[in-house]
């Protein structure tokens, strides 16, 4: 199982998170830290990226970025920086991508009566939103999935700044959701609970909030029957995700694997 995750900030919470993600999802989960425990109960690599470089990450973090992407990296996990969740070279295909609140930062000013800088974060985060559902038409294999997590103003409910009831992308609205999905190609599945977190800023500090999940699944017909062959000879067949066996030429691409056609 491939699994990519955008948007990891200071890398201090992608394991953990990962494995919870996994049991949200319903499946099955490191039974340790690291992915290249053979007693795993299924094979995870993990690609874990972020936007900014690493310096611009250790000026806002300090030295601990450091630390943390190289016990990563001792995992077994890949990390790559300067990664723009909309538009980035192929790494896939993934079984799975990940984005923990995408955000621009952009959180409009208080101070602005006119209320068009509310406006403008709300346009901007809705780019990006949109954008990393689009993008995986290029990450995901068949019937691969989505998750991405979204916590408070603007992604969800009436803004509470202002008794305008403003709405922000109305992500809590499973019309909107499935909407948003439908223009990527992508099935809403569901929404799944997260309970409450510490969620960081992108300026700094962080917030407790609810964060929910919008699970996602790619729902285009099959682009290309060598996507199935490439999976199927990348991982071992105890290793193959669940769309293979949904796909009607799977059993004859096994035979001209085993007979090394």
């Amino acid at each position: 199982m491939r699994v990519i995750l955008y948007g990891c900030g200071d890398f201090s919470y992608v394991i953990e998170y990962l494995q919870e993600a996994l049991n949200k999802l319903g499946k099955p989960a490191f039974t340790s830290f690291n992915p290249n425990d053979t007693t795993a109960k299924i094979t995870v690599d993990v690609v874990a990226t972020e936007l900014r470089s690493e310096d611009q990450l250790v000026k806002q973090y300090g030295q601990r970025v450091k630390d943390n992407i190289a016990a990563l990296q001792k995992m077994g996990i890949q990390v790559l920086l300067g990664v723009d969740a909309t538009n980035h070279p192929y790494y896939g295909p993934f079984d799975l991508v990940i984005f923990r609140n995408p955000h621009t930062g952009n959180y409009g000013n208080s101070q602005d009566p006119s209320m068009l800088s509310y406006v403008e974060s709300i346009g901007k985060n809705n780019q990006l939103f949109e954008g990393v559902l689009k993008k995986t038409e290029q990450t995901v294999v068949p019937y691969g999935e989505v998750l991405i997590t979204v916590v408070g103003w603007p992604y969800v409910g009436k803004n509470p700044k202002t008794s305008l009831e403003m709405k922000g992308l109305n992500l809590d609205n499973p019309t909107y959701a499935k909407e948003y999905g439908s223009r990527a190609g992508l099935e809403f599945l569901s929404y799944i609970d997260f309970g409450t977190h510490w969620i960081a800023r992108n300026s700094g500090g962080s917030f407790e909030a609810g964060e929910i999940g919008l699970h996602y699944r790619d729902n285009t017909k099959w682009r290309d029957v060598k996507e199935l062959e490439h999976t199927m000879r990348g991982y071992e067949e105890k290793n193959w995700p669940a769309w293979v066996y949904k796909h009607d030429q799977w059993q004859a691409i096994k035979y001209k694997i085993n007979n090394n056609l």
